[in-house]
């Protein structure tokens, strides 16, 4: 009698690659079935209104809640941030209509006048008829002066802070003077921020207070054109993790942000009005030694529709050295996990 043997050959791997670091190369396996870990499928929302507590427990509460999903998924939305909704909604419209203004009027802020790259820029993509429009944006950064904690600087300190050249346009004060006031408020809730992720990491909170009193920021307003939903080149912005400290995204309603969890699976970051999306950057991983995840994410507009979006880039000031081991965590963290 004779016996057949069946060799059943195991699937390829596949992998999402993604932008990390100044390199293309990374990688993440796709995994499936018995081989799939435990990961999030959605992104946590986290009430932040007690940050602004007078009372410490409150603000610890929300430091240990914080800390637990910057751990495990590097995304989160946060609710109750102070920010009035009519501010954001005004900041939206601005950007719709700038957006909606000829090529050659947005030209005129074109980042190439400025020394510091703030102002217009477009990007293109390839398409079967020729090139298309894949983004426009307009950038601006932190300028001292519109700081509710006006820093005392030297000329040379000055110059460090590349939102001194930004590019506005002449015609619209209104422009200017409103997403200043946006920026304003979001450096006293990113400083709140800071001191919430240093609470939930075991050090003082005050510990980055004196990095961040000419902090580098940045600003994007964003408008991603309509595709179709057929498209080849669907990514708006393709898979990255941000390098910076963290970002603060405001997204409109039309979503398309998509974080990657450990089994190499994109999970949606749907739209929810009156929050904001908050994500650890490279160099917060870093300096929490890797306690905290800087979570890779894309953002593909599927809609067949204008999307609009603003993310704020925080991180500490930029003529401070800030050594990677500068948190003890061993025993923090072993009391939690």
């Amino acid at each position: 009698m004779s016996t057949t043997t069946t060799i059943v050959s195991q699937p390829e791997p596949q992998f999402e690659y993604f932008f990390r670091d100044g390199t293309n190369d990374n990688k993440r396996e796709i995994l499936r079935g018995d081989r799939a870990v435990k990961t999030f499928e959605e992104v946590p929302l986290v009430d932040v209104g007690n940050i602004f507590s007078e009372d410490y427990d409150n603000r610890w509460q929300v430091a240990r809640e914080v800390a637990d999903v910057c751990k495990s998924v590097g995304f989160m939305y946060i609710k109750n941030h102070g920010i009035s909704q009519e501010l954001i909604d005004e900041v939206f419209e601005l950007s719709r209509r700038y957006h909606a203004q000829p090529l050659e009027a947005k030209k005129q802020q074109d980042v190439y006048k400025s020394p510091t790259l703030r102002g217009y820029e477009i990007h293109y993509t390839k398409t079967p008829d020729g090139e298309a429009v894949k983004k426009g944006s307009f950038l601006y950064s932190y300028d001292p002066d519109n700081d509710p904690q006006r820093p005392h600087l030297s000329p040379e300190k000055r110059e460090l802070c590349i939102g001194i050249h930004n590019q506005w346009p002449n015609h619209w004060p209104e422009f200017r003077t409103t997403l200043l006031r946006y920026q304003a408020e979001l450096l006293k809730l990113s400083r709140a921020l800071l001191r919430t992720f240093a609470l939930g990491l075991g050090a003082e909170e005050t510990y980055f207070d004196p990095i961040v009193t000419a902090p580098f920021v940045s600003i994007i307003l964003q408008h991603y054109a309509p595709r179709a939903p057929d498209a080849e080149d669907l990514d708006g912005l393709g898979a990255h993790s941000d390098f910076e400290t963290f970002t603060i995204l405001n997204q409109d309603m039309i979503g398309g942000l998509e974080i990657l969890n450990k089994n190499g699976m994109y999970v949606p970051a749907k739209p929810i009005r009156g929050t904001f999306v908050v994500n650890v950057g490279d160099f917060l991983q870093r300096i929490s030694n890797d306690k905290f995840v800087s979570t890779v994410h894309r953002v593909r507009n599927k809609s067949g529709l204008d999307r609009y979006s603003i993310p704020f880039f925080f991180s500490f000031n930029m003529d401070v050295a800030v050594p990677v081991s500068m948190i003890k965590l061993s025993t923090f963290w072993n009391g939690w996990d």
